[in-house]
């Protein structure tokens, strides 16, 4: 049954501009802003004047009343002649300036990540969540000249094994991949219209292993060939699914045992699996049975070009309407590829050191 057309208008000084020709939205796990470019006529049906949208301006995209995208019109490109007058607007999450501004040169030592993301959110008027456990204060935590705030609160999220991606609200969610899902599934054949992917060896490796340092032993730089190679705590995995030669040393960033590291080559092996198989699946409409398509959740997908019958996660989603129609792109990863391990926080190394 097809969907009917989804009321989608840009809310901008209070005026809600609908009737737009052109739309792309696009909602992902893999960036902490979300965006959008919508073109139109600039007249719009029941208004007697053209009122312009003006760059930098505060804006809301609503889908059916619900917002999806707030934050600021970030380009605004007219384009005319004598006969014809049209516009095309991008623009992101409020979150977009924490990817632009440099970050302060601020210590936030004894700080959680939440905390420390509060603060530096602050000045932006963004208002930042957790979703699931943070972990305890960092013993430093410190924002470098030149990093973005982005930046800075990206390798802190990592130590943390969390994921920071925008609520649509203009607040800045700290999260873990999949914790939602859909019932209504992808299937080749049914309602997926077309589907392209890509399937790699590239980044994946037959045999991994892991050395580190024991507990309450001298570094591992500090010591000779001899001493070294015994000092090195090993784990290994293999992926079965590469049959010729490719190994992988990981050298941990921070003491370990043996089980640790066992867990750490683990990982490593099945991120990489995870990563290696990306499927883009096109449907009509923006809309499954139970609402809109939305990233970071898990979709049952039937499709047995790619070998997939199973459980994966939509890392993005892109509502279009464009000459090809309404539709909704959404790519997906196996689960696996978004399992994040928490790593050690780095210590500091002298005055001036970086201390993430």
């Amino acid at each position: 049954m097809r969907e009917a057309m989804p009321d989608l208008r840009l809310v901008v000084d209070g005026q809600r501009y609908g009737g737009w020709q052109k739309i792309r939205v696009k909602r992902g796990i893999e960036q902490i802003a979300n965006t959008f470019e919508l073109g139109v006529t600039e007249r719009w049906a029941g208004q007697d004047e053209p009122r312009p949208i003006r760059d930098g301006a505060v804006c809301q995209v609503q889908i059916d009343r619900d917002p999806v995208i707030t934050g600021h019109v970030d380009d605004v490109l007219p384009t005319y002649d004598a006969t014809s007058h049209t516009v095309s607007v991008t623009g992101r999450d409020a979150t977009g300036d924490l990817v632009d501004c440099s970050a302060p040169p601020t210590q936030f030592a004894g700080r959680t990540l939440l905390e420390g993301a509060t603060t530096l959110a602050r000045p932006y008027g963004i208002k930042v969540r957790a979703e699931v456990p943070v972990g305890g204060p960092f013993r430093t935590l410190k924002a470098e000249d030149g990093e973005t705030v982005h930046e800075a609160l990206e390798k802190a999220a990592r130590i943390r094994a969390v994921l920071l991606i925008s609520d649509g609200l203009g607040g800045l969610v700290i999260t873990r991949a999949g914790r939602t899902r859909v019932a209504t599934p992808l299937v080749l054949g049914q309602n997926v219209l077309r589907a392209s992917g890509t399937r790699s060896h590239r980044d994946r490796y037959r045999d991994y292993t892991v050395k580190g340092q024991a507990a309450g032993g001298a570094g591992l730089w500090d010591l000779g060939d001899d001493a070294l190679e015994r000092a090195q705590v090993l784990g290994r995995a293999r992926d079965p699914g590469v049959a010729r030669h490719r190994p992988l040393t990981v050298l941990a960033e921070d003491q370990v045992d043996g089980g640790s590291a066992r867990a750490r080559a683990d990982w490593e092996c099945r991120v990489r699996v995870g990563r290696a198989q990306r499927v883009t699946y096109a449907v009509q409409g923006w809309h499954h049975a139970d609402g809109l398509w939305e990233p970071n959740t898990l979709v049952p997908v039937r499709d047995p070009y790619q070998g997939i019958d199973g459980d994966m996660l939509i890392v993005s989603v892109h509502y279009l309407l464009d000459e090809d129609g309404l539709r909704t792109e959404i790519e997906v990863v196996r689960k696996e590829a978004f399992e994040l391990i928490a790593l050690p926080e780095p210590t500091t190394k002298g005055e001036g050191a970086s201390t993430w």
